[in-house]
């Protein structure tokens, strides 16, 4: 065991370490060893399992032979994660987000580090991207660990560190969003890039893609939700407008709303005698029938207004972005240097230069007319 191939080692999501004698057999075999919390997230214990296939074995030896190969296979899965480890050169601000965002698996909320991210600088946040850290409005995260080994193994780790029982409640595969059922561990969910809203989870990469949507429809602080983002969750519009709340976005007007109210009122303004009993779907005959051509595409409704919540991460890009505002910590360029080189006048209008030769009076249209009025009263 101790001269196997680290392809004959698996780690099932229940914390055990399993061994395939036979190379190349894609069966996990027996259990050899198990995890339990650790000092770090990422390093957890390994004990030897005392069984038939371990019998025999140094098991000091054994024990190292699979730490060193749980290293390696974490280091393997959580690539990104594991690499923040070796922050190299980075300067303080983007050295500490790395430093927590590697302490919570790879995601972290932004107001958690807002501080630190208002002091990066351009070389700052080149180094974060280069560690594959994206700066997201609402959370901070690594995309590449959304693959779903990577969220498994987290699961798991954090299970462990969290002394949950195991093995814990993974997503489907590949699944970017579902509703949670019952008691919402809204830590774990964060932790596996499935951060929940409402009582929708959501994973990381497509809450990016819903909020970015969001902000680019946003005009005047305000916003109309989109059936493209309820199809995007597969949602219902109601669980849209709940995960949109639950970001803090508030709604203001919802014409679903208005339309029900208006169809109450003309119901209860008009009289009882003039109602007509409803035609009973089984009466109608089939050619009456009113059901729109397969071919034509149905109208979807208008969906409903919402108050747009402006973090800082929004409004500061809004304002540095902006036009007529001066960059550079608020410093405006004098233009008017010293030594004479640039005019100092105050007076920008602009000036009015002539071309060509010069006019004569008497050659002025309202000259010549002059002249013909007076030759006629001459004549007179």
């Amino acid at each position: 065991m101790l001269k196997a191939q680290d392809t004959q080692f698996s780690l099932a999501e229940d914390g055990h370490i399993h061994f395939q004698p036979k190379v190349g057999n894609p069966l996990p075999g027996e259990a050899v060893a198990v995890l339990t919390k650790g000092e770090e997230v990422l390093i957890p214990k390994v004990g030897v399992l005392q069984n038939e296939t371990t019998a025999g074995q140094d098991e000091a030896a054994l024990q190292n032979h699979l730490e060193d190969w749980l290293k390696r296979h974490i280091a393997t899965v959580l690539e990104p994660l594991v690499g923040l480890q070796e922050i190299g050169a980075m300067k303080q601000p983007a050295k500490d987000i790395a430093v927590q965002v590697h302490e919570a698996l790879g995601i972290i909320p932004r107001e958690q580090i807002e501080d630190l991210i208002t002091q990066l600088d351009a070389d700052d946040r080149r180094d974060l991207r280069t560690k594959k850290i994206r700066l997201g409005p609402i959370l901070v995260f690594i995309p590449a660990l959304n693959k779903p080994a990577a969220v498994r193994l987290r699961a798991m780790l954090w299970g462990l560190q969290n002394d949950k029982e195991l093995p814990m409640q993974c997503p489907k595969d590949g699944i970017v969003s579902f509703e949670v059922e019952g008691e919402v561990d809204a830590g774990f969910y964060q932790a596996i890039a499935y951060p929940v809203f409402g009582k929708r989870a959501i994973r990381i990469d497509m809450l990016d893609r819903v909020i970015s949507a969001v902000y680019d429809a946003a005009d005047k602080g305000k916003f109309r939700a989109e059936h493209k983002t309820a199809e995007w969750l597969g949602s219902s519009i109601e669980g849209l407008y709940d995960v949109l709340e639950a970001m803090g976005h508030k709604k203001i007007f919802d014409p679903a709303d208005e339309k029900a109210e208006q169809e109450a009122k003309a119901a209860e303004d008009k009289p009882e005698a003039e109602a007509e009993p409803a035609e009973k779907a089984e009466d109608k005959p089939a050619e009456q029938s009113e059901e729109a051509p397969k071919d034509q595409p149905q109208e979807k409704p208008e969906l409903a207004v919402f108050r747009l919540k402006k973090g800082k991460a929004f409004e500061k890009e809004q304002s540095g972005g902006a036009k007529g505002k001066p960059k550079h910590g608020g410093k405006k360029k004098n233009n008017d240097r010293k030594g004479g080189k640039r005019n100092k006048s105050t007076n920008r209008s602009p000036k009015i230069v002539s071309v060509g030769p010069e006019k004569k009076l008497e050659d002025s249209p309202f000259a010549i007319l002059e002249q013909l009025k007076k030759q006629s009263n001459d004549k007179t």
